[in-house]
């Protein structure tokens, strides 16, 4: 949600080299009456002219920028991202120049901001800047600050500009194996058997004696030399359930975010479970933004859907260290590290 900022008042703040020439601005008259030079009360004239020409063109080069702001789809926690700025100059000479265009917090990036070198007139120009969210949630930007020393560097002209924007951060994503023990359905070689009703493949191993041929994959077995089986599996009998508790760690809460990526890139169903909260699986790029906004935002998730005894496939339960304990109908439980590689 977007609120337009109006056209806000120039805050001016001399440079050094500001503040010599209000010095001299002042010590010249006194000189020039002390003394009677003429000379020096011509140069008094030429300097107050040049703060008037250069305070025209300082004001009339800041307030003739438009700055708009674009933000990607998806954003993650402590992991760079480019805003889209599209920048247009009503100045029709020569357009704006030598402009600086910086955010405020919770954006963190460059400390001097975004430079533009010259916005020409009437096109629009699109730059781009690297920041950064520190934390997940619901994240409230506020305008920018543009300012610009132009022409002459003797003061620094700025205002607020863009608009305020409420951006959804997503939790930060750490690389993840996948760490299913392969007799609960995970890959690896040797161990599973495959389902001789399955229609949709989702993983390939060595041939197993008692495998049937119709499961072979020629082509990886030409490629790899050795007989390549292909599992089956009908759709969603590999379905994992994440779980967390409703006062989960950060850790904990990136570590299932991460598991929801990796688990969206191979397909596999993917279902969400915490204290009120029932998300049946699903897959798809869609479903996976479901569950990620919702791990955004918590735990302030409405109550939905009721508890079930126990779940079908894999049950994955996080704890605050990031450890993962697998769980699967007739198996013994097992932990394995929550570490990213």
């Amino acid at each position: 949600m977007n609120r337009p900022v109006r056209l806000s008042k120039l805050a001016i703040r001399p440079t050094p080299y500001g503040w010599i020439l209000v010095f001299l601005l002042f010590w010249i008259p006194l000189t020039a009456m002390f003394t009677a030079n003429n000379f020096l009360l011509i140069v008094f004239i030429m300097m107050i002219g040049l703060v008037i020409v250069s305070h025209k063109l300082a004001r009339r080069n800041i307030e003739s920028m438009v700055v708009k702001r674009r933000f990607p789809d998806e954003i993650f926690a402590q992991t760079p991202f480019s805003i889209n700025y599209r920048l247009s100059s009503d100045q029709k000479l020569w357009g704006s120049m030598t402009l600086a265009f910086k955010e405020n917090s919770p954006l963190q990036g460059e400390l001097e901001g975004v430079w533009f070198q010259r916005v020409p007139p009437v096109k629009t120009k699109v730059e781009y800047g690297y920041f950064t969210f520190p934390a997940r949630g619901d994240r409230l930007v506020q305008a920018g600050t543009l300012h610009s020393s132009f022409p002459f560097g003797l003061a620094s002209y700025s205002r607020k500009c863009g608009d305020e924007e409420s951006v959804l951060v997503f939790p930060h994503i750490q690389p993840v194996e996948d760490d299913i023990p392969m007799h609960k359905g995970g890959s690896g070689r040797g161990r599973e058997k495959a389902d001789p009703l399955g229609t949709v493949p989702y993983l390939l191993r060595d041939y197993v004696p008692g495998d049937p041929y119709k499961l072979i994959d020629w082509k990886k077995t030409a490629q790899s030399g050795s007989l390549v089986t292909k599992i089956l599996s009908e759709e969603g009998t590999r379905e994992i359930t994440l779980r967390l508790p409703r006062n989960a760690s950060e850790r904990a809460i990136s570590r299932a975010a991460s598991l929801v990526l990796h688990f969206a890139r191979t397909g596999t169903p993917v279902a969400l479970e915490g204290a009120g909260l029932q998300i049946e699986a699903g897959t798809g790029k869609e479903f996976s933004r479901k569950l990620l906004t919702i791990l955004a935002r918590w735990p302030n998730n409405p109550e939905t859907g009721t508890d079930r005894d126990h779940s079908p496939g894999v049950i994955v339960e996080i704890d605050d260290s990031g450890d993962f304990l697998w769980k699967g109908s007739g198996d013994t439980d097992e932990r394995q590290s929550g570490h990213s590689r």
